[in-house]
């Protein structure tokens, strides 16, 4: 699992971007990859999707996308792919202000998202959601922390079984590895 890369954008391409970090390109698929400056440094918080027949990265400008992006991907019918299409074509504010407003017009016209995938959203987020401020305090976890969380994902566990139990979790630190077997161990307690 990768938390973030650090390097230089050394190719920007249709929808990723290739981060050199230390002689390694990472080919990296972003929402906008014309937003990103060719040749400039940055930091890039990922999101590792590994699957039976597919593995790629999945990248973002801040902590508060990436952690909107885990929320919207525990939705029914979001996949990774069709996620990172639909934040193509909004700002998180915008999103977040889509969800908490009930506008199921305005979700239906981002990429990916037809009517039923919209309302769907609506219905599993809205409660989850109070704003951009909101996503920053619900994700202030440690890194090793929210990788844990993320691995937990890649291998099938409900996004809200998963909060539910690091809520309760006194521990801050630990390794992934020790997170990963501490959920495994206690969940369903």
């Amino acid at each position: 699992m990768y938390y973030y890369l650090k390097g230089t954008i050394e190719e920007i391409l249709d929808d990723s971007i290739v981060i050199d970090v230390n002689g390694v390109g990472y080919d990296v698929l972003v929402a906008r990859p014309s937003d990103y400056i060719l040749y400039s440094a940055l930091t890039l918080y990922t999101y590792d999707v590994v699957r039976e027949d597919e593995n790629y990265l999945v990248g973002f400008k801040t902590k508060e996308e990436k952690a909107f992006f885990e929320k919207l991907i525990t939705v029914k019918g979001i996949g990774p792919r069709t996620a990172l299409g639909a934040l193509s074509g909004i700002s998180l504010d915008e999103f977040i202000s889509a969800i908490m407003n009930d506008d199921v017009k305005r979700l239906k016209k981002l990429p990916g998202i037809g009517p039923k995938a919209a309302s769907q959203i609506i219905l599993d987020l809205k409660g989850t959601l109070v704003s951009v401020d909101s996503t920053k305090t619900t994700k202030s976890l440690n890194p090793n922390m929210e990788s844990a969380k993320s691995g937990l994902l890649n291998l099938g566990f409900k996004a809200k079984e998963i909060d539910d139990y690091f809520k309760t979790v006194k521990e801050q630190d630990l390794s992934e590895k020790e997170y990963i077997t501490l959920f495994l161990r206690n969940r369903g307690k």
